[in-house]
């Protein structure tokens, strides 16, 4: 028995299209911060948001991601050493660069799961492919313990065919499912202003030079 999705809290006070607006001003922001402790703090605040979003966060799999990369930036010393280890020597430089990298891909994922949704409706043609596919990709995360590794393609094949039916008759669009249109609240307008205010006040103090 497949275990009950989280709700999105995050879904009934936001709008689709202006949480990922938000996501999209939030991730200049967070790739312009320059202190390591903060962007350490905004990726902690993300993985928060996606939480409250309905999203599981697997931290072993990101601590991995982080220490992998932090790992392969050390052969490449920068900076004071710190430690020598063998033929390896682990510096300042290095390991910053290293945590600052591993940190920004992380805090990237974390924003794209609270601000993306399946719900999500952009102008154009593109715009409606792009909806499609977010609600394809949607699915499959629900129904990702049916994919078996021994047999990739089969698996997920197997299930974007029991999708198709339903997305092809029915593209979730608010105009033909008459399904109600999800506004912004008050609660939700603050914390999207407050996010992204936040985000980009701490970019402009700790940029170089910024006194």
């Amino acid at each position: 028995m497949a275990r009950r999705r989280p709700a999105n809290r995050l879904e009934r006070h936001t709008a689709p299209l202006h949480i990922f607006a938000t996501g999209s001003l939030v991730i200049v922001a967070f790739l312009l911060q320059s202190s390591l402790p903060v962007r350490a703090v905004q990726v902690l605040l993300f993985a928060v948001l996606a939480t409250l979003a309905g999203k599981r966060i697997r931290w072993g799999y990101f601590l991995i991601m982080i220490a992998s990369i932090t790992f392969f930036n050390l052969l490449t010393p920068v900076g004071r050493v710190l430690y020598e280890l063998g033929p390896l020597r682990i510096t300042a430089g290095a390991l910053e660069q290293g945590l600052f990298k591993g940190l920004a891909i992380v805090g990237l994922v974390f924003i794209s799961l609270f601000t993306v949704r399946p719900d999500l409706r952009l102008p154009g043609a593109f715009g409606g492919l792009l909806a499609r596919l977010f609600y394809y990709f949607e699915r499959v995360l629900d129904t990702r313990r049916r994919v078996s590794a021994a047999h990739l393609v089969e698996s997920v094949d197997e299930i974007l065919l029991e999708l198709y039916p339903a997305g092809s008759a029915d593209d979730g669009s608010e105009e033909e499912t008459g399904a109600p249109r999800r506004r912004t609240s008050s609660l939700g307008a603050i914390l999207m202003v407050t996010l992204v205010a936040g985000n980009w006040a701490a970019a402009i103090v700790s940029w170089p030079g910024a006194s």
